[in-house]
């Protein structure tokens, strides 16, 4: 849609490139999961980026659910910046991670303890965390002391705001491009994650160079290629 200036005049856009990512941490629906100790990885991961380590929570025993190399990240920094155990919750097994195999090999290096086929059932504690209940593959029922969980667990799709946006999407909630990324609305190219549904900054970028391939032969009505293309 067209936006507007200061002065209330509309600008018109001949071509849109869409890059808006994923939303929000996905959540476990458990019971005790809005506890004081538990927090996304994202927010985690985003105070430590600001370098004020001593602004950065750190629980004694840290419980990290999930297994992606988000998960892997989190983990491992609650390690190095003082957590005197970390663990690493996973319900299917070390092949099943979706993590690079060599996080997971740096993460052994740095003492992470792993739980493989457990998944969470409870967050424990009285307003403040105390443990995380679990169930096992066999289906027996464990309880981990913790004092901070972390949830890693992958983020929301942002459907809702595609769905304005009048975009078809694929039965993942995931923006249906063509191959020079552009999408239902033939002035509106998108990539990233929401196209992808989430993958590494190198994808994103490959997806931005095919759309600004896309969006030059849309405007100029010649084909140009890049290295990689």
């Amino acid at each position: 849609k067209p936006s507007a200036t200061a002065d209330g005049s509309d600008i018109s856009h001949d071509a849109i490139f869409l890059a808006v990512g994923l939303g929000k941490t996905n959540q476990l629906n458990i019971l005790g999961e809005d506890k004081d100790g538990v927090m996304d990885a994202l927010h985690f991961i985003e105070t430590i980026k600001t370098r004020d380590w001593n602004d950065v929570p750190i629980g004694k025993t840290v419980a990290v659910i999930g297994a992606g190399n988000t998960a892997i990240d989190a983990v491992t920094q609650a390690k190095r910046l003082g957590a005197e155990k970390a663990i690493l919750v996973y319900r299917r097994t070390e092949k099943d991670a979706p993590a690079y195999d060599y996080e997971i090999e740096l993460a052994k290096s740095d003492a992470i303890e792993f739980l493989w086929q457990t998944t969470p059932i409870e967050i424990l504690g009285n307003g403040k965390v105390t443990g995380l209940k679990c169930k096992k593959a066999d289906g027996s029922e464990i309880e981990i002391a913790c004092d901070m969980v972390i949830l890693a667990i992958g983020q929301q799709k942002q459907v809702e705001f595609l769905q304005q946006l009048g975009l078809d999407l694929d039965e993942k909630g995931r923006v249906a491009v063509n191959e020079n990324m552009q999408t239902s609305n033939p002035k509106i190219y998108a990539g990233g994650d929401c196209v992808n549904g989430g993958r590494e900054a190198v994808d994103a970028a490959q997806m931005g160079k095919k759309a600004a391939i896309g969006i030059h032969e849309s405007l100029f009505g010649e084909k140009v290629s890049f290295a990689g293309s």
